[in-house]
């Protein structure tokens, strides 16, 4: 909502001759009123007018900020009202309160006023008020159908509430082509069309068919806080020009373009979304949710699919997300959810199955909340610039790389992650899928990249590298677990810089042939593993020279070194036994457990833990096997391996971690991986 309506720029469309030669659709009502063409209600109570344009009163709840008490009221009294009952393209207009005109199948509703809508129209509503005057639309059980222009058409105001009254049903429908008496204008726009504030609130329902462009669409702001909505577009679902902003309401949009939007690129604090709540059902062709600017998310239930789904990526040549089309020179985009800004999500339940990012910023985007199950064609979460989660429960069943930003802050949360490349990618210039030359890479700002993890619970399942950072990596606390990759050309951990690890708990197995550990100047102790090949689910056990269990760890893939970090590893005398089944346990998540039993070893290692970073095989204490190339970026900072690694073996069709309980309570999504079974002992929560 402007803070001042009256300074805003407003050009009155003067359309006298516009649907002159009426509006039909087929299926209209063929008989009429007794109410002549002519019919004309004009209300003779000035006072009543203006109440109604009156300065509203904020609401006291906290939608205050985006709402007033104009947008929120559902309510109207039939007594100060004009009641307008619709049949063919006639109507029987009664009532008070203001004024409204049919003629030509044309109702022009010109001065404030409350003003109730019922039957079936064959033709078109006109708004066409003072430039500060308040009108109030009541929807109650009627039809609007034109073939030439847009049904509801709302051309001047201050603004517009539309209320769907309870337990009805509305529908709106527009032909394929509009008449225009300026063409180069092509207002308007929508099948529910207005050029000024537009609010819409109520319990009931509508059903809008745009057949011509967008379904809904507000050239100013756009405010929704109730009602049942089911929108078919050939273009846009919703649009709110300058802002869309959601409390409450169900949503069902198909749209060949996006689904709902804000674009105002131009206007200082214009362009943005903000969702606090409803239900939504997006199939789209390009984006779900697209905010020009600042997209905003407090709550709501979220399924988006756009462009076919996962399956429909670039990389499999069959999505077009990325490219430039020779025709419009725009750029396609598939993504989920886009803010060219900033996005912050603090609630909300999201099953987001997309072509393209399934959540995405051309800034930052900070998660500080909400339960996420995503399936990309490209990356499941990225930014260009900073990526913070402090709090959520996320789990990615398919991306190419599963988080991706130049500036990681990874604080708190639990995240699942299964990829096809990196998992968690913090990378500067252009991102790690267009080196192989695929159409939807992401373009980055300048800079290395750097990853921090302080906490939170991750658990990364990549063919590609697990923890990729073209700078620094450091890790204070948290748990990471990583399984991947078993190519030689990738790495569990890769950077460029240094990692420095101060505490929490990384356990990283993969291939040893460009095998990193962490840099030796940290102040947590590592040990890194080498050993035979040994097939998925084959454990490793870390015990004290006493026996005490430190840890016991089942990687999801195949693997011939791991690396194990912990606060617990102080030096001291160790026992590091591998090739056998660990089982039960009082804590088994991601193949991470305690307490449980181990049996079936084939290699037991005695040794002694005295430098940052201690190395092993079969045989006992070793040394490092030289430095690491890293994964494309340059070589690595710390000590790695450059071994045999798994005979050359490219990533096999990735299984889910062992143990991994996903969240209660989230929606279920097609796809190839399903969560496992839990573990027959209780499970705690993630650290």
């Amino acid at each position: 909502m402007k803070n001042n309506r009256a300074m805003r720029s407003l050009t009155a469309l003067c359309l006298a001759a516009l649907l002159l030669a009426g509006c039909s659709a087929p299926n209209s009502a063929s008989s009429t009123s007794s109410a002549s063409q002519g019919q004309e209600v004009e209300s003779s109570s000035s006072d009543s007018v203006s109440q109604i344009s009156s300065t509203p009163e904020q609401t006291p709840d906290n939608t205050g900020e985006f709402f007033d008490s104009r947008d929120l009221d559902e309510t109207w009294d039939d007594s100060s009202s004009i009641q307008i009952a619709f049949s063919g393209d006639s109507a029987e207009i009664t009532g008070q309160g203001g004024a409204a005109a049919l003629r030509d199948g044309i109702l022009t509703i010109s001065k404030a006023g409350t003003y109730v809508l019922s039957g079936e129209l064959s033709g078109s509503v006109v708004v066409e008020a003072g430039k500060d005057d308040f009108v109030h639309l009541v929807l109650k059980g009627v039809s609007i159908a034109c073939e030439s222009s847009a049904p509801l058409n709302i051309r001047q105001a201050d603004q517009v509430t539309i209320t769907l009254a309870e337990g009805t049903e509305n529908t709106v429908t527009d032909g394929t082509n509009y008449q225009y008496d300026d063409p180069d204008a092509e207002e308007p726009s929508a099948a529910l069309f207005s050029k000024d504030d537009l609010a819409l609130n109520g319990s009931g329902s509508l059903t809008i068919q745009a057949n011509h462009n967008n379904g809904i669409q507000s050239k100013d702001d756009l405010r929704i806080s109730g009602g049942n909505y089911h929108v078919t577009a050939v273009k846009n679902g919703i649009v709110g020009k300058d802002s869309l902003v959601i409390s409450g309401g169900s949503f069902d949009v198909n749209a060949q373009n996006d689904g709902l939007k804000s674009t105002n690129s131009t206007d200082e604090g214009r362009g943005y979304i903000h969702l606090s709540g409803g239900i939504y059902r997006v199939v789209s062709e390009s984006d779900g949710f697209q905010a020009e600017t600042d997209f905003t998310i407090t709550g709501g239930e979220f399924e988006i699919v756009t462009a076919g789904g996962s399956s429909n990526s670039s990389s499999s040549g069959k999505g077009m997300w990325g490219q430039t089309t020779e025709s419009t020179a725009d750029e396609v985009s598939a993504k989920g959810i886009k803010a060219g800004q900033s996005l912050t999500i603090s609630g909300g339940t999201f099953n987001l199955d997309t072509s393209d990012d399934s959540i995405h910023s051309n800034g930052s985007i900070e998660v500080t909340g909400g339960s996420f199950r995503l399936a990309s064609g490209d990356d499941g979460v990225h930014a260009d610039e900073l990526l913070v989660i402090e709090d959520g429960e996320m789990e990615i069943t398919q991306s190419y790389e599963g988080l991706e930003a130049l500036d990681i802050r990874l604080n708190g949360g639990s995240v699942q992650i299964n990829a096809s490349d990196d998992g968690i990618n913090a990378a500067g210039g252009n991102d790690g899928s267009s080196m192989g030359g695929r159409p939807g890479q992401n373009a980055f700002g300048g800079g290395q990249g750097t990853l921090t993890i302080t906490g939170g619970y991750y658990l990364v399942n990549a063919q590609g590298d697990g923890l990729d950072s073209n700078g620094s990596i450091e890790m204070s606390g948290g748990t990471v677990l990583v399984n991947g990759p078993e190519d030689n050309g990738n790495e569990p951990l890769d950077y460029g810089g240094n990692f420095l690890i101060s505490g929490g708990t990384l356990i990283a197995a993969g291939s040893s042939g460009m095998a990193q550990t962490t840099s030796s100047e940290s102040n947590q102790n590592v040990v890194m593993y080498y050993l035979d090949a040994m097939e998925s689910g084959t454990a490793v056990r870390l015990e004290k020279a006493d026996g005490t269990e430190i840890c016991t760890f089942s990687p999801a893939k195949r693997y011939n070194c791991i690396l194990i970090s912990l606060p617990e590893l102080v030096p001291g005398e160790y026992v590091l036994k591998s090739g056998g089944m660990a089982s039960g346990g009082a804590f088994e998540q991601g193949g991470l457990s305690t307490g449980g039993s181990y049996s079936g070893e084939t290699v037991t290692v005695s040794f002694t833990l005295s430098e940052p970073v201690t190395y092993l095989n079969s045989s006992g204490v070793t040394e490092g096997r030289g430095f690491g190339f890293g994964g494309g970026h340059g070589f690595g900072g710390g000590r790695g391996d450059r071994g045999q690694g798994l005979e050359g073996r490219k990533g096999e069709d990735m299984e889910p971690p062992q143990g991994f309980e996903p969240p209660a309570g989230r929606p279920e999504m097609g796809g190839d991986m399903e969560p496992p079974n839990p573990p027959e002992t209780e499970a705690p929560s993630a650290p």
